[in-house]
């Protein structure tokens, strides 16, 4: 097979293009008739592709309009068999759609309502009623509710509708409600269920007076029935509890949407006041004009009092916290005062006690040995055990005055008094000896120059948690090398001290008596710097830096 020879092809036909292609001019140069088939080749395998991908986008469509006609069928299955009257109408008020049990309830087939205006199927002293409901479900879109009666069948029934805004349609659910002594034994549970519930109810006519309450409007307000019918509502409210517009907006609002809700201040008979959760509907009669206000309200005095103790309470423990917090972060304050204060005495002591042992215990162990000096050289002469006797106090005498210095170091190094550089190179050099060669140091200091601007202070800080992080690197990291670097940039010095080792997990910090770092971050927040640990990683070392702001 020829290498340049596309893939997905049969050489046959290959081989028939190319003697066709010969046959129609001989001529041509083989090289350049193989690669013109080539490029033939080409387009037509990239329109066999295009030719799969469109045949694959006709099948998913073809998929999607099968599923798509099966919901519809699905929808329409369970339309038509719905138990309740389904009609949808045009703005013209004529039937477009019906499903089986609105045929049924018209007495009719499905066919036969269809074009139709629903108006007359609707007795005649409801057609007016009917017709500004569905001006009204037009226009405004919401949800509504309107009974009538049928013509013909004298059947009473409900309407229920809303409005489809994008097909411009009125969608109802129309619902028999029985002959009259149906609906009389419906209204008769009605007034039982009122009756028992536990809710006040009362009922107003279209000049907002009282025209019937149930029985817990009596529990509740302590007005007989016959005290509060014929009054306006509003003799039971608290006026100066509520803003001057309260009632106006309510009443804006009812009959803007048909309902309201909200919290009124209320007073009972004897004068106790009390509040009222009162949910407010509108009734439209058949002519579809205001028949009725339906008020149910509720005694919610114990809950508002319950909420209004939880939020003084609420209160009263965010001021306890408020003063809380104000004292633990003046404790707080004063304790980061007194240790920065401890650690200056501290440094002082040590340093007292450093000069006082090299000033009185160091002169004297000096004294001593130059004394010892001299009788080991006499006592040399003529040897024999009071030279050896010298000899061996000579010794003792000499690791005294070594471990003398050490502890002379260990409270305050006198390099210190030669600047910071010269004592962090010293710290270096005494880590590198206790270290031997199990860990390297690596050292980046900036011009001696530029670290004589570097207050007294600040000079102590860096160089005790210089030593304390050299501490535990000696004693816990388990590192091969570690870097120190002190770094002086855009007026802001930072030290940083990195090593290889095993890390600092966050329960090695949480130890008892693991103070170490937290000592350090102490004294750097003492002269407002910042400290930083990197986050731990297992086998990845550790990392800590601090900051600090040089004042100029």
């Amino acid at each position: 097979m020829n290498p340049r020879q596309p893939s997905g092809f049969d050489p046959a036909i290959l081989r028939e293009l190319a003697e066709q292609r010969m046959a129609d001019a001989p001529a041509l140069d083989p090289t350049a008739l193989e690669s013109d088939l080539l490029h033939q080749l080409h387009e037509l395998q990239v329109s066999q592709i295009e030719l799969e991908m469109q045949n694959a986008a006709l099948a998913q469509l073809e998929v999607e309009r099968d599923l798509a006609a099966e919901g519809r069928d699905r929808y329409a299955q369970l339309y038509d068999e719905a138990p309740a009257g389904y009609f949808s109408l045009g703005m013209d008020g004529r039937i477009v759609r019906a499903n089986r049990a609105a045929g049924a309830l018209m007495e009719r087939s499905v066919h036969a309502l269809l074009e139709r205006p629903f108006e007359q199927f609707v007795a005649p002293d409801g057609q007016a009623g009917l017709r500004h409901f569905l001006a009204e479900v037009f226009q405004t879109g919401r949800r509504s509710v309107f009974e009538t009666t049928l013509f013909g069948s004298g059947r009473h029934v409900r309407i229920e509708a809303n409005l489809d805004p994008e097909q411009r349609k009125c969608r109802m659910i129309v619902t028999d409600m029985g002959d009259a002594s149906a609906r009389e034994a419906a209204r008769r549970r009605a007034f039982e269920v009122l009756d028992c519930i536990g809710e006040g109810v009362l009922m107003c006519g279209p000049d907002q007076q009282i025209l019937a309450v149930n029985p817990a409007f009596t529990r509740i307000t302590g007005y007989l029935a016959e005290q509060a019918l014929g009054r306006n509502p509003r003799f039971l409210a608290r006026h100066d509890a509520h803003p001057a517009d309260f009632y106006q907006q309510a009443r804006a609002t009812l009959e803007h949407l048909g309902r309201w809700q909200g919290e009124v201040y209320c007073r009972r008979r004897d004068g106790v006041p009390f509040v009222a959760w009162l949910s407010m509907t509108v009734q439209y009669g058949e002519d579809g004009e205001l028949s009725s206000y339906i008020g149910v309200f509720a005694d919610i005095t114990a809950r508002k009092q319950a909420e209004a103790e939880l939020q003084a309470l609420s209160r009263e423990l965010d001021a306890r916290v408020v003063t809380r917090t104000a004292e633990l972060r003046e404790s707080r304050e004063q304790l980061r005062k007194l240790a920065d204060h401890l650690q200056v005495v501290k440094e002082e002591e040590r340093k007292r006690i450093a000069r006082d042992i090299h000033d009185e215990l160091g002169q004297n162990l000096l004294a001593l040995r130059l004394d010892l000096v001299q009788l080991h050289q006499r006592s040399g002469q003529r040897g024999g055990p009071l030279h050896q006797r010298v000899s061996a106090a000579l010794a003792n005498l000499d690791a005294t005055i070594r471990s003398v210095r050490g502890i002379m170091n260990e409270l305050r190094p006198a390099v210190l008094d030669l600047g910071l550089q010269a004592a962090i190179e010293w710290q270096a050099m005494e880590f590198r000896k206790r270290a031997g060669g199990s860990c390297q140091l690596l050292l980046q200091l900036p011009p001696e120059a530029v670290l004589a601007a570097v207050p007294e202070g600040m000079a102590i800080v860096l160089f005790r948690s210089l030593q304390e992080a050299l501490g535990n690197v000696a004693r816990h990291a388990q590192a091969s090398s570690v870097s120190v670097a002190l770094d002086v940039d855009g007026g802001q010095l930072s030290l940083t001290v990195a090593d290889n080792g095993i890390g600092i997990a966050p329960a090695d910090r949480a130890k008892n008596g693991s103070f170490g770092l937290v000592g350090i971050a102490e004294r750097v927040a003492a002269l407002g710097g910042r400290f930083e640990l990197a986050p731990y990683s297992p086998g990845a070392g550790a990392s800590l830096r601090l900051r600090f702001d040089l004042v100029h």
